[in-house]
């Protein structure tokens, strides 16, 4: 799907669209590596206690772990915006009948980014500096370690637009293995995302930690492969200027 050749384009704006489009999946891909393993960090070696102890005892405590939250926050933090970027580069190389998917698939990443780097620079900034001027009414409920705060249900229903940004997306993809296995790795996430707001809501015991960690080690690869796609795409864009003339004289 990326690499066929528009005739409508410019060799120059098909270069430039190639390049941006594998950048960005290379910064997702790197970002979302990050998140995997702060993900292992934060849970497995060193598991934060997430049976919340109340807030005073958690401010007493919150300047030992606040590196644990810095390396789950930030990587998620870049992911939105280069998602976002990656989502219009692939829309550039979308048939002219799917483009009504990646245009919907650019609209929840929109929200997507909106909501969830929101959430994640409250984390890297008002929390902190609160917690440390001793600032602590409030801050309950804006917690990392409060699974019941307002932060976690900003992070479900963030993750719920980029779910539905990743089931729009994926169904683009068609015409080869690479290419299926792209999509089923974001038509699955996706679901498995809604499923995980359902839990959120009706407090239903299912689905959760294991689309995080599907997603955590999943999403990775299919980025990867989607840069790969637009590698191609960029050297057959640099091997070729002259085959869309070719192709605009062919009788």
């Amino acid at each position: 799907m990326i690499e066929n050749l528009n005739i409508n384009k410019t060799h120059g704006k098909r270069l430039l669209e190639a390049k941006i489009g594998l950048w960005s999946a290379l910064g997702v891909t790197i970002a979302s590596g990050m998140f995997l393993i702060a993900l292992i960090v934060t849970f497995v070696v060193f598991p934060l206690n997430f049976n919340w102890p109340g807030i005073e005892v958690y401010a007493q405590s919150f300047a030992q772990h606040y590196w644990q939250i810095l390396i789950f926050v930030v990587p998620c933090f870049f992911i939105a915006p280069l998602y976002l970027i990656l989502t219009v580069s692939i829309h550039r190389f979308t048939p002219e009948e799917k483009q009504i998917l990646s245009l919907l698939g650019i609209v929840f990443a929109v929200a997507y980014l909106a909501q969830i780097t929101a959430n994640y620079y409250l984390q890297m900034s008002a929390l902190p500096q609160s917690i440390s001027a001793g600032l602590l009414d409030g801050t309950t409920l804006f917690a990392f370690g409060n699974l019941n705060s307002i932060f976690w249900s900003m992070e479900i229903l963030g993750y719920t637009w980029l779910s539905l940004s990743l089931i729009f997306m994926g169904l683009i993809f068609s015409g080869g293995k690479m290419e299926a296995l792209i999509k089923w790795i974001f038509v699955v996430n996706g679901v498995l995302g809604v499923i995980a707001t359902i839990q959120s809501v009706t407090h239903l015991d299912f689905g959760f930690p294991f689309s995080l960690v599907f997603f955590a080690f999943s999403f990775p690869v299919a980025t990867a492969l989607i840069a790969f796609l637009f590698k191609r795409a960029k050297r057959r864009a640099y091997n070729s200027p002259n085959e869309l003339e070719n192709i605009k004289n062919r009788p």
